[in-house]
């Protein structure tokens, strides 16, 4: 018995031993890991001036000069978003990056392989002859551009999305080096984060100016180290703009008024007052009839509204994707009520088929284009030799 109790007292002093041991142990572990976590380096925000941003026109992006590289940041309007802000090192893969700038998250240009989820990103770099930088691009199907098709065919690049829905598997293997997608408020896809894959919002979309939207472009010149190829053409392009604005501004004309879009499901979509076509209509010489309203974006409303208030616009602008040739006789067929609109009557019904034009790949990066189109047709006068290329005035 004696025995036995000496065994129980000395197990008891070895589990008391060992559980103060532990616990030490543990102390210094935890002590560790938290000192630790204290003192990695904080990213450092740098706050980019207005005197220091390279971008002109675009309010949802900024670029700035930062040692042999560019400090690039992405801004989104609902700042409830941990992406609000989110700022890039762009720096040569030729360079070290110094340690003053290692916290920023780093893209190392020139970026090679690029999943662009959006027409308008990959749409330019075949514009820059870097076909060979795309690896993934979504929604294949409604790809109208021939190269890209071709691209897609010889499996050189591959679709990673479709119908809104990702291919985690088929986005690993392209091996990109940089994903670009659009950010919506609801946040960024689970199926993109678990990637690894380095990502960038990419919110051209959401710009009103039309400038703004097509320097995005520029973004993209960065990102490939060809930047002196894009800025140059962009300073072409603002100079084409606002060369054509200046025209209508310096002529005497009236102002013809206008309404857009068509009905659909009950709703008719109108562009908001303040979106990226009613400032082309301004810019053009018009009076979009809802200017005043002071959305930036499609405002639904139902048919009658539109009658009462657009029913007699001189202009109605229509965007629609057909194969094959559109008229009134079809537009008549979607909704007899369209003969209620006196532009339909007068046969001023303003058609772009983005089907045939490939306007949702490329118009964005040709504003001068897409503002010529409409000068043309509101004031020939001015324009008499310009060829249409996104808009005409529908046919019979």
């Amino acid at each position: 018995m004696l025995f036995y109790s000496a065994k129980v007292k000395t197990i008891y002093k070895i589990n008391t031993f060992l559980k103060k041991q532990f616990s030490f142990y543990l102390f210094f572990a935890l002590l560790g890991f938290f000192t630790a976590c204290t003192n990695q380096p904080e990213q450092k925000q740098f706050v980019i001036s207005p005197q220091e941003n390279l971008i002109q026109f675009a309010k949802g992006v900024r670029v700035m000069p930062l040692g042999d590289g560019f400090l690039l940041q992405i801004d989104l309007p609902w700042k409830s978003s941990a992406e609000a802000e989110k700022q890039f090192l762009l720096w040569p893969d030729s360079l070290d990056v110094p340690l003053k700038f290692q916290t920023l998250p780093l893209i190392k240009t020139p970026v090679k392989k690029l999943v662009t989820l959006s027409s308008t990103q990959w749409s330019p770099l075949l514009k820059l002859g870097l076909e060979n930088h795309i690896v993934g691009i979504s929604e294949a199907d409604y790809v109208l551009d021939s190269l890209m098709q071709q691209l897609l065919a010889a499996n050189k690049v591959v679709e990673v999305a479709k119908n809104g829905q990702f291919d985690f598997e088929k986005l690993i293997n392209t091996k990109a080096e940089l994903v670009l997608f659009s950010p919506y408020p609801t946040g960024t896809p689970v199926s993109l984060t678990r990637t690894g894959i380095t990502l960038l919002a990419w919110p051209d979309y959401i710009e009103n100016s039309p400038l703004g939207r097509a320097e995005w472009f520029r973004i993209l010149g960065f990102l490939t180290q060809k930047n002196t190829t894009t800025d140059k053409w962009f300073a072409d392009v603002v100079q084409n703009y606002q060369s054509l604005k200046q025209l209508v501004a310096d002529s005497e004309h009236q102002k013809p008024t206008i309404i857009a879009e068509k009905a659909f499901n009950g709703q008719w979509y109108i562009p908001g007052g303040k979106s990226y076509l009613a400032q082309i209509f301004e810019d053009a010489g018009a009076d979009y009839l809802w200017r005043d309203e002071s959305s930036t974006a499609s405002v639904p409303l139902d048919i009658e509204t539109i009658i009462a208030k657009g029913s007699a616009a001189d202009y109605w602008r229509i965007s629609q994707a057909s194969s094959a040739d559109y008229g009134y006789s079809q537009l008549l067929k979607e909704n007899a009520l369209y003969s209620s609109f006196e532009a339909f009557n007068n046969r001023k019904v303003i058609l772009c088929n983005t089907f045939k034009t490939g306007y949702f790949e490329k118009s964005q990066y040709e504003p001068d284009v897409l503002l010529a189109d409409f000068i043309h047709i509101f004031h020939p006068n001015l324009l008499p030799n310009h060829q249409p290329v996104y808009h005409h005035l529908l046919t019979e």
